[in-house]
Order: C-alpha cells, then sequence, then structure tokens
C-alpha cells in the first residue's frame, strides 16, 4: 500500500481516512506496574530527531508486524548507540515501540 503525504498541508492525509490511526501511550513505575493515571509523558525532539525517528517510523511502517518492537535505551558513556534514528540522553527513560494494531478511535469512548 502507498501512502501519500503532505508536507505542508495535513488536510488530506490518507492514513486519517478510516480513523484507524491510534497509538496507545502506557506509562509503568519501575516495578512494571501500568501507571497511567494522572501522568505526564513528554518528549523533547530535535529537528534531527523528529527527522531521524519519523523516517524509522516510516520504514517499521512499511514492514509492519504485529507485535515487532523496538527498545531506545539511553545513552550509556560506554555506549552511545543510536536506534530508530535517535540517540537517548542518559538521562530519559527507556522507549519502547510496539507494532499493535489498535481499534478505531470511535470505539476507546463505548
Amino acid at each position: 500500500m502507498e501512502y501519500k503525504i503532505y508536507i505542508d498541508n495535513d488536510e488530506h492525509d490518507e492514513f486519517e481516512e478510516k480513523a484507524d490511526n491510534v497509538a496507545v501511550v502506557d506509562v509503568y513505575d519501575n516495578n512494571g506496574k501500568r501507571i497511567n493515571d494522572k501522568v505526564k509523558v513528554q518528549i523533547y525532539l530535535s529537528k534531527n530527531a523528529l527527522l531521524g525517528l519519523g523516517t524509522e517510523l516510516i520504514r517499521l511502517a512499511h514492514n509492519y508486524a504485529e507485535g515487532k518492537h523496538y527498545h531506545i535505551t539511553p545513552a550509556e558513556k560506554e555506549m552511545i548507540c543510536q536506534s530508530m534514528g535517535i540517540f537517548l540522553t542518559p538521562d530519559s527513560s527507556e522507549l519502547i515501540i510496539t507494532c499493535c494494531n489498535n481499534k478505531i478511535i470511535d470505539d476507546y469512548f463505548e
């Protein structure tokens, strides 16, 4: 399937037509307990981080496989490497990106 992305205008992006472009964000404590209530997640991205992550997400979408996932771990002085087109600073939280077929957005309000 081929998608058209309009860089200057987001009014007609084909991937929005079915309202199935849904993301789920979960937050976990150090014990693995889900703590979504009254938390805020903030991601700070430079322009090149946006381009790098965006490019890798598009690649992932074109090679989509249910359950496929990537762990992006904070950089350590001994091992500085990027994953999914970005580096995470040492004080960042681990980020896990997972391919998951979610419901359409309206189904989350029933």
